[in-house]
């Protein structure tokens, strides 16, 4: 890309995936692979010391990271390794639709510079056979991030989204700013994206509104953890969202941190999220309501669960 955003050569793209050496990673090469757009390389770098299942492509470069280093870390990693002019970003869980490489380098191809961000829809598929396309509305050109991804406008999730695995960008602006900040815990995504239109007021995001990836939601990321995240959530949005609104912060004080209460069936920890909420910001009506139906949804898991074992004692 040029500094007006006319293209002179296709850009050299490398992709750039995280695994902790799940099963889905041959997939989600593959996808790479079946991509229109051919890629000049394949960056898998691997949180684990396990053989990993990779089809043969001598475009595939494996980088190994001590373990339990985080994504983040090993995005950055990946970047710093890569030669390509354009990053695209995949999680070893998701795949790619064949033209999604392509309709994204063309749609960026109108006047975008080299300060842009592109990102797509995205059919969200699990747990179990539920499938749905997100998000349903897109984030605008030059829309603060943090607005448009935690100011909660009904009582349903996936209105609003910046999936990882549809991000693009210039390698330059990851060069910029990292990926490895380790305060960007637990959501190095939103905090990458917010860091970046921070230091790059020109920035522009493109989200295309064709389909093109699928993001896999397994069954376990809804189950019950007996591990209570609610103040490591809580902690983030008081320290990244310290400058915006009172309603942004407030609506996600009300939501994600709730729903981290409701992953370990923690009503304490929904009440902390709406006090919180209440004392550093203004939640909005859909926000509160969210937070309200989670504590009723967490007293009828209990009661559920109860009678599960009331059941097999008699």
């Amino acid at each position: 890309m040029t500094g007006r955003g006319v293209r002179t050569v296709p850009p050299r793209v490398s992709v750039v995936i995280p695994t902790v050496g799940r099963p889905t990673l041959a997939r989600a090469v593959r996808s790479v692979q079946g991509q229109t757009y051919r890629v000049a390389e394949i960056l898998v770098v691997a949180d684990t010391d396990a053989p990993l299942h990779l089809p043969v492509d001598e475009r595939i470069v494996v980088l190994r990271t001590p373990p339990g280093t985080g994504s983040g870390p090993h995005r950055q990693r990946g970047i710093e390794a890569s030669s390509g002019a354009v990053i695209a970003l995949l999680d070893d869980d998701d795949e790619w639709h064949p033209d999604k490489l392509r309709r994204q380098l063309d749609a960026v191809e109108s006047g975008a510079g080299d300060r842009w961000i592109a990102s797509s829809r995205t059919e969200v598929v699990g747990p179990g056979r539920r499938r749905r396309v997100w998000p349903r509305r897109l984030v605008g050109t030059r829309e603060p991030v943090a607005e448009y991804l935690f100011r909660f406008t009904d009582l349903r999730f996936g209105g609003a989204m910046l999936q990882t695995s549809t991000l693009c960008f210039p390698a330059e602006i990851a060069r910029e700013v990292r990926w490895d900040d380790d305060g960007d815990k637990p959501h190095d995504e939103p905090s990458w994206l917010i860091r970046v239109q921070a230091a790059m007021p020109e920035l522009r995001i493109i989200q295309s509104p064709e389909v093109l990836g699928t993001y896999h939601v397994g069954g376990e990321s809804l189950s019950r953890s007996s591990v209570d995240r609610t103040v490591e959530y809580l902690d983030w949005g008081l320290r990244h969202l310290s400058g915006e609104s009172p309603r942004v912060r407030g609506d996600y004080l009300c939501t994600s941190p709730v729903s981290a209460a409701v992953s370990a069936r923690s009503l304490t920890g929904v009440h902390r999220a709406i006090s919180t909420a209440v004392r550093h910001g203004r939640p909005g009506p859909w926000a509160l309501g969210y937070a309200v139906l989670s504590a009723v949804r967490i007293l009828l898991l209990r009661a559920w669960s109860a009678l599960g074992v009331a059941g097999d004692r008699s």
